[in-house]
């Protein structure tokens, strides 16, 4: 009887480690595959790249230049010359994405944001505190 019941131990033991690996594959790649892991890999991509850097400036209320074209790996800096505080957010005004890793930051007069154009694809950015103030950048592969 007591050696039934070591049969018994191995047995759930061993089936216990075949369901951890089993179930260990599904869940890295689940990882791999969220958003922070993925921007981490295109910054990674983009890290040993020089490619040129896209200035904005906000000044007297208004984005220069309102649109700006780009290709994947460049640089976005925005900078605020008004002596206002400006709130930058990427996306729509109720509906922030994250872009390179922000989604939203504080930007004091003379301060930049700057972000490295990992992902292709149309986006704006607005000051959250005044919708007027938006301008919107093409990254291009």
């Amino acid at each position: 009887m007591g050696r039934l019941k070591k049969r018994w131990k191995v047995g759930l033991i061993g089936a216990g480690v075949l369901i951890l690996m089993v179930a260990t594959v599904p869940l890295a790649i689940w990882v791999t595959h969220t958003s922070t892991a993925r921007a981490g890999n295109e910054i990674a991509r983009c890290s040993s790249v020089m490619q040129p850097v896209h200035q904005v400036v906000i000044k007297d209320g208004k984005v220069s230049p309102g649109s700006t074209s780009a290709l994947e790996c460049d640089t976005l800096v925005i900078t605020n010359e008004d002596s206002r505080i400006r709130l930058m957010a990427f996306g729509p005004h109720e509906h922030h994405i994250s872009y390179d890793g922000v989604s939203e930051r504080a930007l004091g007069q003379g301060q930049s944001l700057t972000v490295k154009l990992v992902r292709a694809g149309t986006f704006t950015f607005h000051d959250h505190s005044d919708e007027s103030v938006r301008g919107s950048f093409t990254v291009s592969k």
